[in-house]
């Protein structure tokens, strides 16, 4: 039975009854603004904080704002670094960058470092892989999922976001298929306030018990806030 991992946030642990199922691979789909690197920054840190060894590949920001950002919302993961438990790769490239070439390139460097698995890391967060998967071949985007979904059976967890629309839905459905898990994330208002709706819509290895809907805001300086549905509609 897959163990649980705890995302290092009390309140969604306790969501999810207890964090979330390790080995996995988290497929999590949301558009502009609705959090999707917030929940992934936490998800990191509760697997740093439970000894996992963590890559991160950002496509959206450099490897030094990107621990900025963690330490301003009270996930500072500096020492993680310096005790070789965390490696952050940048991506960012302007727009005109890329345009299938570079991709590609990305994805063999990504394959090379899923085949090393568990000798190199236990937890491999990619936020996010629009730009990567935009320009790829169907056949192209299934291998790197398929690697992963071989990944996620031995004794790895591997988070990837992505935004909607960036594939064709035929190919998207594939990939949430050979997810472990499927996370969505949008934004929603209630009774006049805006707030972030998590949709688990499935979480391989979970209690059968555990919130499916969960709300939640993002507080400047202390990261992820979940809200009951109740007080935000009130």
């Amino acid at each position: 039975m897959p163990k649980l991992i705890s995302t290092g946030n009390e309140e969604l642990d306790v969501k999810l009854q207890g964090g979330l199922p390790f080995p996995n691979l988290i497929l999590i789909e949301g558009p502009h603004g609705s959090s999707k690197s917030v929940f992934l920054q936490q998800l990191l840190f509760g697997a740093l904080k439970s000894g996992l060894r963590a890559v991160v590949i950002t496509t959206e920001t450099t490897s030094t704002d990107y621990l900025r950002k963690m330490k301003n919302i009270s996930l500072d993961v500096r020492d993680f670094i310096i005790k070789a438990k965390l490696r952050i790769y940048s991506l960012q490239i302007a727009e005109r960058g890329w345009g299938g070439e570079l991709e590609r390139v990305v994805l063999r460097k990504m394959l090379e470092l899923m085949k090393k698995g568990s000798l190199a890391f236990d937890f491999l967060l990619v936020d996010s892989l629009t730009h990567i998967l935009s320009p790829l071949t169907e056949k192209e985007t299934l291998t790197l999922f398929s690697e992963a979904r071989r990944l996620s059976s031995e004794e790895c967890m591997l988070a990837f976001s992505l935004h909607p629309n960036t594939l064709d839905e035929r190919v998207m459905t594939k990939l949430r298929a050979l997810s472990d898990s499927y996370i969505k994330l949008s934004i929603a208002t209630l009774g006049g306030r805006t707030v972030k709706v998590m949709e688990i819509v499935k979480l391989r290895g979970a209690p059968t018990t555990f919130e499916s809907t969960i709300t939640f805001d993002v507080d400047p300086a202390f990261g992820m806030k979940l809200v009951p549905i109740a007080l935000a509609r009130s």
